[in-house]
């Protein structure tokens, strides 16, 4: 009978813990990239929730007395791990407005793909930067620091009290403006060339109407946007790097 009990105690605290992760995996990157096989991320999912269930059994509260608060838990524990997914997601927009920007500056906007992290059709230039991110998000480690949040979240949201929804939502915001804010810096040199290339381009249709200027200005637009992000590639990605780290170090830590 004991036996009975503490392998149902282990399976309540199991199902918590997976409730948590799996609503996290959901929208964190990395981890919801539409290029990994759904079946894959269930199945490290629930790998890691068995790994973590000992760990994480003493900050579990006592079972509840019947069925309707088993599940209000449920969805408390799933809504913790979507905010906990949804605020680096909200950082990625910071690289979306960027790979935008670079679209725009090369003549790229129509030459579409499908986005590795959001699984929708985004251009070329805003797949290829997504990509750079997760890759450098891989090999600097930050992965294991979502995770490490999502660890460090029992804490701050104890499993079955009420959630702190207003301080939820102020905190996604701020992401999600702070995302904007600096894709719109990183992107700063394209957004100037843009300015300039159109400004050049009207004083020339005045000062020459009879000069087609599209075939002109279309080709030197895309070496110069290209040659632009050749050159500012490495510059963006490690301020962009500095900001995500920064952000999700101070929100998870």
């Amino acid at each position: 009978m004991d036996w009975e009990k503490l392998l149902s105690l282990e399976l309540y605290h199991f199902l918590f813990v997976f409730a948590r992760l799996g609503g996290a995996f959901l929208f964190m990157p990395f981890y919801s990239a539409a290029y990994i096989p759904t079946r894959v991320r269930l199945i490290f999912a629930l790998a890691l929730a068995v790994m973590l269930t000992p760990v994480l059994g003493a900050e579990m509260p006592a079972p509840p007395e019947n069925v309707p608060e088993l599940f209000r838990m449920l969805l408390i524990e799933i809504t913790v791990g979507v905010f906990l997914g949804l605020f680096p997601y909200f950082l990625m927009t910071a690289i979306d407005l960027v790979g935008v920007n670079a679209s725009m500056a090369t003549s790229f906007s129509n030459a579409t793909l499908m986005d590795p992290q959001t699984n929708v059709q985004s251009t070329v230039l805003t797949s290829f930067l997504t990509l750079c991110a997760l890759l450098l998000i891989v090999v600097t480690d930050l992965h294991q620091v979502m995770l490490a949040g999502v660890l460090a979240s029992y804490e701050t949201f104890p499993v079955g009290e009420s959630l702190l929804t207003g301080d939820m939502m102020k905190a996604l915001v701020r992401a999600l403006s702070g995302a904007f804010t600096y894709g719109f810096q990183i992107g700063s040199p394209f957004i100037i060339m843009i300015i300039l290339m159109y400004s050049s381009m009207g004083v020339m249709s005045r000062l020459m109407p009879q000069l087609n200027i599209i075939f002109i200005v279309m080709p030197l637009q895309v070496y110069l946007g290209l040659a632009l992000l050749m050159v500012s590639l490495p510059v963006m990605m490690w301020w962009f790097l500095d900001f995500f780290q920064n952000t999700l170090r101070h929100f998870a830590l």
